[in-house]
């Protein structure tokens, strides 16, 4: 009798389970992946783009606005200067003399031989009112103090103006003469200016001279470049040609400078000048925080919006940049969109979000 072998319970359980491995692996799925946790993102309305007035800047020189060579109304040798270049001087204020010796002695002939003129006629009007003398006799004694009387006033004059006076408030510009120089009538001896107003003059380029209003209602300000001085400015006039050799016109604006600072002619100023809104530049525009604004790797702008908590891209054109703001057109913007400001360059598009108002 042939008996046959028989294998422990154990290890036949171990075999099946080991053959039955490999089908138990192929019938396995794998774990469903995490969902995509939304992230943080800041929101704002979009704006329609309302005109706004601009300020336009440009570099400006200060002009004096009057400018004038003194001389005096009278010949002769200069005796004393009186100022020195670079003093601001009042109207009226003494700046140089004459030699004054010649003037002085017509002076005094003049007055005696009025005084001897009039001494006459009185004595002849008391023979008249005793009727010794005809009218007729004193007549050419009259003519001649009356000529007398003007002699003397013409000598009291030619010495007053040996004396060169201020014409008005301002700074000696520079210094035409010296002491003992003998001068002719009209031969300068000082340049003086007006610095109480000043002359701003600026270069404006033929987009700027397009839409800036050339006329009393232009708003302008001016800064100095070397001192921390603002100085509001009212237009003057301007050119209507171009400057030779460049596609700018010249515009001049006034101001009043204040006494504690000496403003002179070449000083370079920044100037600010008021452009009116341009109703044309902003239409079916919006404006938004530059920071919203995104450039991808082809250069073109885009912009995302916060769309049922998912992020979307729009396409945009970028119109132009004013401070912190970007001005654009595109196409479906509307007011009110909600437009994602912080943090878009971190993500995709569909990439799910939580929006949050920006305060």
């Amino acid at each position: 009798m042939t008996s046959t072998r028989a294998f422990p319970a154990s290890k036949a359980w171990l075999t099946i389970i080991v053959c039955a491995l490999p089908l138990l692996g192929g019938c396995s799925s794998e774990a469903e992946p995490a969902p995509e946790p939304p992230r943080v993102a800041l929101v704002e309305p979009l704006q329609a783009a309302e005109p706004k007035a601009e300020a336009l800047r440009f570099s400006g020189v200060v002009q004096s606005v009057t400018s004038t060579q003194l001389s005096f109304e009278v010949a002769g040798r200069i005796e004393r200067i009186l100022v020195d270049e670079g003093t601001r001087v009042r109207r009226g204020q003494p700046l140089a003399q004459l030699d004054r010796t010649d003037y002085r002695l017509q002076l005094r002939e003049a007055e005696a031989r009025l005084r001897q003129l009039e001494a006459d006629l009185a004595r002849k009007r008391t023979l008249l009112a005793e009727g010794i003398l005809a009218p007729a006799a004193i007549e050419a004694l009259q003519a001649n103090t009356v000529a007398a009387r003007v002699a003397r006033d013409s000598a009291q004059r030619d010495l007053d103006h040996s004396t060169l006076n201020a014409p008005f408030d301002g700074v000696v510009a520079r210094r035409l003469a010296e002491p003992d120089m003998v001068v002719a009538v009209g031969t300068p001896v000082f340049e003086m200016q007006d610095n109480r107003h000043i002359e701003v003059s600026v270069d404006l380029p033929e987009s700027a001279a397009l839409s800036i209003p050339l006329g009393p209602e232009l708003q302008a300000e001016a800064e100095l470049v070397i001192a921390d001085l603002r100085l509001p400015l009212r237009y003057k006039e301007h050119s209507t040609q171009p400057r030779e050799g460049a596609r700018t016109y010249r515009l001049v604006l006034q101001g009043e400078p204040p006494e504690d600072y000496n403003l002179l002619p070449g000083m370079a100023m920044r100037v600010s000048i008021e452009r009116p809104a341009q109703p044309q530049t902003t239409h079916d525009a919006f404006r938004l925080p530059l920071s919203a604004l995104q450039t991808g790797s082809d250069g073109q702008h885009f912009i995302w919006q916060a769309d049922d908590g998912r992020a979307r891209r729009l396409a945009v054109d970028l119109q132009q940049v004013e401070g912190d703001q970007a001005l654009i057109r595109g196409e479906g913007l509307q007011a009110q969109l909600p437009i994602i400001v912080a943090g878009g360059s971190k993500l995709h598009d569909d990439q799910p979000i939580e929006a949050k108002e920006r305060n």
